[in-house]
């Protein structure tokens, strides 16, 4: 049922010559079915195969047929991806309608508008994604996001918690980490960035932040923050962090968080016990 009903989701949309090519195709297999279950002996194998040869046909041209509807999506979350979000919002602004309300191309374009720093149509697209598909912990996370972005911690806090319930991978306890400490709410943050510090140890921006966050609260001393050396890209994600976001408590909050992490960065013991007193780290 469920495939029927994507079926005819998608015909509309079809070309003319797919439409064409699934009605033979269909009438053939009708013909074949019928000829390998009633036909003669003799003709009942050599049908059967046929019908099977069909079947796979016919896959091939419902992947042919959607192509138009799949591939500019898939285009757009490689641009998202490689952080082309303008080639991404304009790939995704142009879908048809019918694709337009696929709850990952909102999803996509609703993160895609904040990092272009457009909150209002950032909200928009992910509150409609959310109307369609209240569970789709993507959507639900991303609206979390934009809330940490604007400040809005409290309201942060609640979507990611609710991602979080619907499926959202361990990783997003960052963010989660990280608005508790916005928030001030210690206790909390410790509990989330403890927990997600082993997954991002290969995550350097994330790494450094989270380190930075429980030095500060005194879960460790500063030489096993990150060395100088391996900050570097660290610090320059966080500092475009501050620049994107700088008209919000967040990025205000960020440039302050980057200008303590630059500071203790420089003072701590490089592997070997040297520490570096007179360079600057660079993004």
């Amino acid at each position: 049922m469920i495939i029927l009903r994507d079926l005819a989701r998608r015909l509309p949309d079809w070309d003319a010559p797919a439409k064409c090519s699934l009605a033979l195709a269909l009438l053939l297999l009708a013909l074949l079915l019928a000829l390998g279950l009633g036909g003669p002996q003799d003709a009942r194998l050599p049908a059967r195969v046929g019908a099977f040869g069909l079947l796979i046909s016919l896959q091939i041209l419902f992947l042919w047929a959607n192509r138009r509807e799949i591939s500019p999506y898939h285009e757009a979350r490689e641009r998202f991806i490689a952080g082309d979000y303008r080639a991404a919002r304009a790939i995704l602004e142009g879908l048809p309608v019918s694709s337009r309300i696929s709850v990952d191309a909102l999803a996509l374009l609703g993160t895609t508008y904040r990092h272009l720093g457009l909150f209002d149509k950032s909200g928009a697209a992910l509150d409609r994604a959310i109307e369609l598909k209240p569970n789709h912990h993507l959507a639900l996370f991303s609206r979390g996001k934009l809330m940490l972005v604007q400040g809005a911690y409290a309201g942060a806090v609640e979507f990611i918690l609710k991602a979080l319930e619907t499926g959202a991978p361990n990783i997003v306890r960052f963010e989660l980490g990280l608005a508790y400490h916005l928030l001030q709410d210690e206790p909390s943050a410790v509990t989330e960035l403890e927990t997600v510090r082993e997954i991002i140890m290969d995550d350097l921006p994330l790494r450094l932040m989270t380190e930075y966050i429980l030095y500060k609260l005194h879960k460790f001393d500063a030489s096993e923050l990150p060395n100088s050396e391996l900050a570097r890209g660290g610090l320059g994600f966080w500092r475009e962090e501050a620049t994107i976001f700088d008209a919000t408590p967040y990025g205000q909050a960020v440039r302050h968080m980057v200008r303590e992490m630059e500071a203790l960065i420089l003072r701590a013991p490089e592997p070997g016990g040297i520490t570096p007193a007179s360079s600057k780290v660079h993004s």
